[in-house]
C-alpha cells in the first residue's frame, strides 16, 4: 500500500511487544510502513514530528489510556484513521470518538488488513481537515497521557509574577 510519496505509514501503539511485532510484521508484509511505540506519550511525540501517519492502531490498555489517545488524535489530527484494539470485555465503546473502529483481540491477519483498508478508504471519501484547537486553548504536551491522565485542552494558568 503506497501513498504518492511511498508506503502508507501506520502507527502501532501496543504495550505487548509480541502483539506489536506480529501486527507490524503483518502490515509490513503487505507493503505498509510501520512505526511501533509502547505508550500514548511516545505516540504523541511521533505524531507531533511526523505528518505521514495515516492510521493509528492503539491498544485500549496502553500506558496513558488508548481511549484517551484516540480522543486526542481525533481532535488534533482528524484525518488520521483510528483503530482501537482490546482483548477485554466491557462497555467502553461509547467512550470512543466517532468513526473509530474497534478490533477485538485476538484478531487475525485478515481482520487487521480489512480494518486498515477501511480506514484508508474512509480517508479518501472525506475531505481532509487541518488539525484545529479552539482559540486560546493550547494543546497538552502528552506528558499527562504518559502517566495515565486523559488529555483535555484547558487554559494555561498565568505564572505568578509577584
Amino acid at each position: 500500500m503506497t501513498a504518492a510519496d511511498g508506503p502508507v505509514a501506520i502507527l502501532i501503539v501496543e504495550t505487548d511487544q509480541i502483539v506489536s511485532l506480529v501486527t507490524a510484521d503483518m502490515l509490513a508484509d503487505v507493503g505498509f510502513r510501520t512505526i511501533e511505540v509502547r505508550t500514548a506519550s511516545e505516540a504523541l511525540s511521533v505524531l507531533e514530528r511526523s505528518d505521514d501517519v495515516r492510521v493509528l492502531i492503539t491498544g485500549r490498555s496502553i500506558a496513558g489510556d488508548g481511549v484517551a489517545l484516540a480522543q486526542l488524535v481525533r481532535h488534533r489530527w482528524p484525518a488520521i484513521g483510528i483503530i482501537v484494539t482490546s482483548g477485554a470485555g466491557g462497555d467502553f465503546e461509547r467512550a470512543l470518538p466517532p468513526g473509530t473502529r474497534l478490533l477485538r483481540k485476538p484478531y487475525h491477519f485478515a481482520d487487521v488488513i480489512r480494518e486498515v483498508e477501511a480506514e484508508l478508504s474512509r480517508e479518501k471519501e472525506e475531505p481532509s481537515a487541518a488539525p484545529m484547537l479552539p482559540i486560546g486553548l493550547p494543546p497538552r504536551s502528552g506528558m499527562e497521557l504518559g502517566i495515565g491522565i486523559g488529555a483535555v485542552a484547558a487554559p494555561v494558568a498565568e505564572p505568578d509574577k509577584t
